[in-house]
């Protein structure tokens, strides 16, 4: 009898054993950190040229914005597009995006453009400035380029 009640015990204690190590052990997950919001704005407009000429297919136009904020040091590119024109006629629509977090309150940014034939000649290009997205500037721009001889 005593053989008998080792072994329901031997068994008891094994059943409990293999029922506690099918259970599923807690695990300490760390948190994960928010991904970080990033605002994003667009600047959109129109660039155009006065010349009554078509480009040829395959000419690009760049569209950049720009920190135009100090005198002193180059314009910082803070975003830019090109687009491969299909021999279509102006005004060419762009949009390009720009991440807030590049962007500073304080600065002034403007849009510029360039347009070039499929030779990578410079044709057309902005001669005024066209502030943008700070200090009450709009999110638009109507540029008219000017030729470049």
């Amino acid at each position: 009898m005593k053989s008998f009640t080792y072994i329901a015990a031997a068994i008891a204690l094994f059943a409990g054993a293999a029922v506690t190590a099918c259970a599923p052990t807690p695990t300490y997950q760390q948190p994960v950190p928010p991904i970080a919001q990033v605002s994003v704005s667009h600047v959109t407009g129109t660039a155009s040229y006065r010349e009554r000429i078509l480009m040829p297919a395959g000419s690009t136009l760049v569209v950049k914005v720009l920190d135009v904020s100090r005198a002193d040091a180059p314009s910082e590119t803070i975003s830019e597009a090109t687009y491969t024109l299909d021999g279509s006629g102006p005004p060419y629509n762009f949009d390009l995006r720009v991440f807030m977090d590049r962007a500073d309150p304080r600065h002034t940014y403007a849009v510029r453009a360039e347009l070039r034939d499929p030779t990578g000649r410079l044709r057309f290009t902005t001669d005024q400035r066209h502030q943008v997205l700070t200090q009450g500037a709009p999110n638009t721009a109507d540029i008219v380029m000017v030729g470049v001889r």
